[in-house]
């Protein structure tokens, strides 16, 4: 109640204080507002780094909060650039210890003034990062990144399992001073410093979590271009970010940043005109939850989301030989494609007493899935279908390795379920494969899985849910089958790799409970060597193993068709990090000529 009473009186104050402003004799018009249309396709999950396993999440998270690290926004490769971080880290000549020197402007932002008064915190120091860090260790949080630094930390896996005294030091990660950040590794792991661009590592104010006990993850504190608006953002629904007033601010990249392809999309005059500019540019940042994709494209197509993919029920009437149709050209429309890193998968739990010990069953299975089919029903011939795990692009992906299973032959499939001790299904029971949304395009995907094994003579029962449901009753590893995507975290295979690795199982990224201790060798080989051809080849083989065991049935490695409206000014394609809607610009004189609002 108290907290309902101080944000009502704040709301009546605000508004009296705006009616005096622009009610007196010879008062300038107010501002119009400018305002930033994004989406996510499901609904979020707590606000707990720990646990922030999901795109969807991360992405809004992003806005709000910062780690010590992020990515360059206009190289076309994914480069690493200070954050939180004042610079990039000093690291010993055996690449064990990695010193890293804080910003001291970094400050939380607190939108309600409950926490800290005033609405401005204190400033982001050492011992927020430590105790971040720690909290992926506890046991108590179950953390979904603990995967991250497990056996890779100097102390802090004896700290876990001392019982995470938080007043005890870990050797490994501690505070130097208040602005200095000391990391020692167990043995060199090439990838540490991407880890400090997730959501895992963002710093918490611990006086939030203090102050909201149970309810703090409700109550998003950071240090972001923006914060959250609890009076406009309803949950399930949209999530309302505004302007961060006490932000350090921030600049454009230089044009000389651009890699080639962004500096093609954007154009030398609009790199120019951007150069320096301050962020953020954007007053207000609306992230709208649309589970269906007919509404997020009506919604695009009304102007009211200012970028947009295109769902696959819509594709033929927006592109034609890949170019955009003339109706979608006369609204000034582009289009932008570009492959991701990642990969789409239905998996099986590997703790199922039936799924998990009958690989001839998961390989027939395999085979009666219309991988083919997929491509065209499902993404119009965006994508390619996934031979392993790994995606284009990344060390260990072998472009003529063919998986034995990952193609549809109904024939092998029969005869692979009778070797498995279950002709036509005879004997196997019902099924539960477990759907993460309502929405039209899953409820397909999943009818499509049920008539495939329905053919083969295997039953098999929906199970309805949503978003945060379904990642749920995976961490519990209740889910029997189920079907996600990963996208990187960073720009190496052993993210993906790392998917199938046994002590990552669930709650951690490993989804399917796979837990191979060939596939794991090899992975612990290669993951932290540093880059080489031999360490490519230790990859592919790990891949193809974990293939030919079929812990998934592959989905594909997906390209991103985004549609932009000509307002849109500023935006080019990231599909890893997060925090980029401070990087994009709205003309709002070209919106209000276009749609009339």
């Amino acid at each position: 109640m108290k907290k309902f009473v101080k944000v009502l009186m704040l709301s009546i104050f605000a508004l009296s204080v705006t009616a005096v402003l622009f009610t007196g004799c010879g008062q300038a018009e107010p501002k119009e507002e400018k305002v930033l249309n994004r989406y996510v396709i499901a609904k979020l999950r707590p606000f707990d780094p720990a646990n922030m396993t999901d795109l969807y999440t991360t992405q809004v998270y992003g806005d709000i909060a910062e780690a010590l690290f992020s990515y360059k926004y206009l190289a076309d490769t994914y480069q690493l650039q200070p954050e939180i971080a004042e610079a990039m880290p000093q690291v010993s000549a055996d690449g064990l210890t990695y010193t890293i020197k804080l910003r001291k402007d970094a400050f939380f932002y607190d939108p309600l003034g409950e926490v800290f008064e005033g609405n401005k915190g204190r400033a982001v120091n050492a011992h927020d990062f430590v105790y971040s860090v720690k909290r992926l260790a506890d046991p108590a949080n179950e953390s979904g990144g603990w995967w991250l630094y497990e056996g890779f930390i100097k102390g802090l896996d004896e700290w876990a399992a001392n019982g995470a005294d938080y007043s005890k030091t870990v050797e490994g990660f501690k505070a130097l001073d208040d602005y200095t950040i000391q990391l020692t590794l167990t043995k060199p792991y090439p990838q540490i410093l991407y880890t400090f661009t997730m959501s895992f590592t963002y710093p918490i104010a611990k006086e939030a979590m203090d102050f909201y006990g149970e309810e703090w993850t409700n109550y998003p504190i950071g240090t972001g271009a923006y914060y959250y608006d609890h009076e406009n953002s309803i949950p399930g629904t949209q999530h309302v970010l505004l302007k961060n007033p006490e932000w350090r601010g921030g600049k454009f990249p230089v044009a000389s940043e651009a890699g080639p392809k962004n500096a093609a999309k954007l154009g030398a005059d609009v790199l120019k005109a951007y150069e320096g500019k301050d962020l953020a540019f954007a007053d207000k940042v609306i992230w709208y939850v649309i589970e269906e994709s007919s509404v997020q494209w009506l919604k695009f197509m009304n102007g009211e989301l200012d970028s947009s993919t295109i769902p696959k029920d819509n594709f033929e009437t927006a592109v034609v030989n890949q170019k955009l149709t003339p109706d979608m050209t006369a609204k000034g429309i582009t289009m932008d494609i570009n492959p991701t890193l990642d990969v789409t998968y239905n998996f099986f739990n590997m703790e199922d007493p039936i799924l998990g010990t009958n690989r001839k069953l998961r390989q027939a299975m395999s085979l009666a899935y219309t991988h083919e089919d997929i491509l065209d029903i499902f993404y119009n011939g965006r994508a390619e279908l996934a031979q392993t795990l790994l995606p284009p692009g990344l060390g260990g992906y072998d472009p003529n390795y063919k998986n034995p299973y990952a193609h549809y032959d109904l024939e092998k499939a029969k005869a692979l379920l009778a070797e498995a001790g279950y002709p036509n299904g005879e004997g196997l029971p019902v099924l539960k494969y477990q759907m993460y949304s309502s929405s039209t395009t899953n409820t397909q995907m999943v009818e499509l899985f049920i008539d495939n094994m329905s053919k083969l003579g295997i039953k098999v029962e929906a199970v309805a849910g949503d978003w945060p449901t379904f990642m749920e009753r995976i961490d519990a590893h209740e889910v029997q089958l189920g079907g996600i995507a990963w996208g990187a975290d960073y720009p190496d295979a052993q993210n993906f790799l790392q998917l199938n690795y046994g002590p990552n199982k669930a709650p951690g990224p490993n989804s399917a409970n796979y837990d191979n201790p060939e596939f794991n060798a090899l992975y612990e080989k290669a993951a932290f060597m540093q880059q080489s051809p031999e360490r490519d080849r230790l990859y592919a083989e790990a891949a193809q193993l974990a293939a030919e065991d079929v812990p998934w049935i592959m989905g594909v490695h997906r390209l991103s068709y985004a549609l932009e409206y000509p307002w849109l000014k500023t935006r080019v394609f990231r599909d890893i990090g997060a925090g980029y809607s401070k990087y994009y610009d709205v003309d709002l004189e070209m919106r209000k000529e276009a749609t009339g609002n």
